[in-house]
């Protein structure tokens, strides 16, 4: 086959054998990762394969197959929120070769992952998944080529959620500090969230966050450390 007859076909280009492990990999919902936008991202990205996973659990199987990581990780908010525990360990332990990025659909989610320190330590990029297409290109462009990415919104809203009370002596969020309290007073992490505007799953965070810089096993002994640290 000649070269214009490839150049002019980016579905025959991009194609690989089956033993190559992708170069960039999406693992979300079709509807955040949809066709259009992995055709345009990795013609931008000019031959680099690319390949979209719906689970966290098909990317095991990609990697146990091909024997490989990929250079680019790419996932929606659905899916890191559902994350189990062996999930987060593996994600944690991906090479330092393989980028990771974070697509969020709520700033609040954002600001949690920025905040988690096991996840700042992968320098993880977090953007939103719903921005124009030239700026979603020079993202994960700038992913690719081993740059680190966070949104300024996300960035904005962290120093706003970063104020402290006065009497505050722990290095807490604005955001730790109402969920720890309603902890300390008995309430359930559902009813913490009707009464705070946020949802069951973004409260466990701000609770995983605050245990980790409390240095606490659980709720209850943050709790515990967190009304410690008032008296």
């Amino acid at each position: 086959m000649e070269v214009n007859a490839i150049l002019s076909n980016p579905n025959t280009a991009l194609k690989a054998p089956e033993t190559t492990m992708p170069e960039i990999v999406f693992v979300g919902h079709q509807c955040n990762f949809s066709q259009s936008l992995i055709t345009a991202t990795t013609q931008e990205l000019g031959y680099t394969v690319s390949k979209v996973l719906s689970s966290f659990n098909d990317m095991y199987k990609l990697i146990s197959q091909k024997g490989g990581d990929p250079t680019v990780l790419v996932m929606d908010e659905p899916t890191l929120r559902d994350l189990q525990d062996r999930d987060r360990q593996f994600l944690l332990e991906l090479g330092d070769n393989v980028a990771i990025g974070l697509a969020f659909g709520s700033v609040a989610f954002g600001v949690a992952c920025y905040n988690d320190p096991a996840l700042r330590t992968r320098s993880i990029s977090i953007f939103p998944i719903n921005v124009r297409l030239d700026v979603w290109l020079s993202i994960v462009r700038l992913i690719s080529h081993g740059g680190s990415y966070v949104c300024p919104d996300v960035i904005a809203e962290q120093a706003s959620d970063m104020r402290h009370d006065p009497n505050e002596d722990i290095c807490l969020t604005q955001r730790q500090i109402d969920v720890l309290r309603l902890v300390a007073d008995g309430q359930p992490n559902k009813r913490i969230a009707d009464q705070l505007g946020l949802s069951v799953h973004t409260v466990k965070l701000h609770l995983h966050n605050a245990c980790l810089r409390l240095g606490a096993r659980n709720r209850t002994e943050a709790a515990m450390r967190f009304r410690a640290s008032r008296l």
